[in-house]
């Protein structure tokens, strides 16, 4: 599934080009460990970056490993992940992945989204978002996440694509002795609607 979004405008400058949104596949996995990298550079200049992380950045290992289940969850219809590509570069992914392996909660997708620090606020989330939560229809019936107070930019996108506040949990996030809540939000994803069967033609009738 691939969206092509030409003359995107992103804030006040309008794109050169033709910015894909589509699935991740196996060739994503340098484009993606680079955005990973990215977290943990942004984490280290700005302590309210809201994203959670390790004690330290992943080793390609590391990260393989993640990338592997992440790719065996979508082929096995238990996550979802879109990726942003401008010019041959991944700038920013979405994912939705089932928590846990209950069968009691599979219903239920956790949201996650990360975009490289100089692309913030040109509309990429914008974009991922409705591409992710499409794939997420017949897969996934709940879509939640969590976002600090502090991302208002994120927190009002979120509410426009459909995601209620359903409570907080207090002091959920803390980076370098400052504490956050967590904002719970879900959105209802509605199954596609069933196809009705075509009808059926009636035999032939022999001729005399």
């Amino acid at each position: 599934m691939r969206a092509l979004f030409p003359g995107c405008r992103y804030g006040r400058t309008r794109h050169r080009g033709p910015m894909q949104i589509r699935s991740v596949g196996w060739m994503d996995y340098d484009g993606l460990f680079a955005l990973r990298l990215n977290r943990y550079e942004e984490i280290a200049k700005d302590p309210n970056y809201g994203m959670v992380s390790n004690p330290s950045a992943p080793t390609p290992g590391e990260f393989a490993v993640w990338f592997g289940e992440l790719h065996r969850g979508v082929l096995e219809s238990k996550a979802v992940c879109s990726v942003a590509e401008d010019g041959g570069r991944i700038v920013g992914m979405c994912s939705v992945r089932a928590e846990g392996t209950h069968l009691e909660t599979l219903h239920v997708g956790i949201l996650g989204i990360e975009i490289f620090a100089g692309f913030l606020w040109r509309g990429i989330g914008s974009a991922l978002l409705p591409h992710a939560l499409e794939g997420c229809r017949g897969r996934f019936e709940e879509v939640h996440l969590a976002v600090i107070p502090e991302n208002q930019g994120a927190y009002r996108l979120y509410r426009r694509l459909g995601f209620e506040e359903y409570g907080r949990s207090p002091r959920a996030f803390q980076r370098r002795g400052t504490y956050h809540d967590f904002i719970l939000m879900r959105k209802q994803i509605l199954s596609p609607p069933a196809q009705e069967p075509s009808p059926r033609l009636a035999p032939d009738r022999a001729r005399a």
